[in-house]
């Protein structure tokens, strides 16, 4: 089911949190939700914090005034990726090879990209559950 089916189910006045994943910062289909009543936003991506960081992805997705929460996501191996998703990524993992000094986190980036990985686990939802029983709290 294509998203926008999905979107024209939507109640405008329902609450919704909205989660999409990220690509250079950007959460990936949160401008097709601005119209309904968005009351958090959830990133997804591999690597351990928002990229490139927590404030850049709020200002470049203006939810400035919303919680946002990152998500650790997953990928598929390069191999499997298909189209401009696979040539920008091979670019970027060529990228990150010529770089002298790789850190830590630049070796993991580059084995995640190169052989896929899944970080989704349960507990990363810890802080969107603790702001919903906060909120609903505040609203009794």
């Amino acid at each position: 089911m294509t998203l926008s089916k999905e979107i024209s189910k939507i109640d405008k006045n329902e609450e919704i949190i909205y989660l999409g994943w990220m690509k250079v910062g950007k959460i990936q289909g949160l401008n097709k939700v601005r119209k309904f009543n968005v009351r958090a936003v959830c990133g997804s991506g591999t690597a351990r914090t928002a990229e490139p960081s927590t404030e850049a992805v709020i200002a470049r997705n203006h939810i400035e005034n919303i919680p946002f929460f990152y998500l650790r996501g997953g990928c598929l191996p390069l191999r499997e990726l298909k189209g401009l998703d696979r040539i920008m990524l091979t670019m970027f993992v060529k990228m990150l090879k010529s770089r002298g000094n790789k850190d830590e986190e630049t070796e993991e980036a580059i084995f995640h990209i190169e052989n896929g990985f899944d970080g989704v686990k349960e507990e990363n939802l810890e802080p969107v559950i603790e702001w919903l029983k906060a909120r609903k709290n505040n609203q009794e």
